[in-house]
């Protein structure tokens, strides 16, 4: 049910997406070490941590995670409010205010997964503290890594010097 009025309200934000579920868990993880956090610019408006790359293009976030991610069709890349950090899918299932999935998944072997964000989609979110997740898969999944991020606006700032990586 809430999936169905996410989507709704995601579908009025022009196509940004909600998603619901809950399960008891704790927060536990690891913090990227100074060297692992290391930002490096490999192209304009480009920022890399690891095996994620954040780049803003033509009106959108794109979120780029290497292929050696172990990742299923069903995962997903998305916002939950505040600052808590997570480890269970099910726990930012349950809060997340915009998701999205793998964009090309259709995708080779040989390429890496694509998630994108409008734009609009990040203008419509209450400007404040976020935590964004990379979830393993859709269904009690892991919270693969999480990212502070602050958002103002249509603009996202992610602090890739506090990437929190769970193991």
């Amino acid at each position: 049910m809430k999936k169905l009025i996410a989507a709704t309200m995601a579908f009025a934000m022009i196509l940004s997406l909600s998603a619901c579920g809950k399960k008891s868990g704790g927060n536990s993880g690891t913090p990227a070490t100074s060297a692992a956090a290391q930002t490096n610019a490999p192209e304009a408006d480009a920022t890399k941590y690891d095996n994620v790359t954040f780049q803003k293009k033509d009106g959108k976030y794109i979120f780029t995670v290497n292929k050696e991610v172990l990742l299923t069709q069903d995962a997903w890349l998305g916002f939950c409010p505040g600052t808590k950090g997570y480890v269970n899918e099910v726990d930012a299932d349950e809060v997340d205010v915009l998701y999205s999935y793998i964009a090309n998944g259709d995708r080779q072997d040989s390429d890496d997964y694509l998630f994108e964000f409008d734009e609009n989609q990040i203008g419509g979110l209450e400007d404040g503290d976020y935590v964004m997740v990379l979830c393993d898969n859709d269904n009690e999944g892991k919270v693969i890594l999480y990212i502070p991020a602050v958002i103002k606006g249509n603009t996202v700032t992610l602090a890739f010097d506090k990437v929190v990586v769970n193991k």
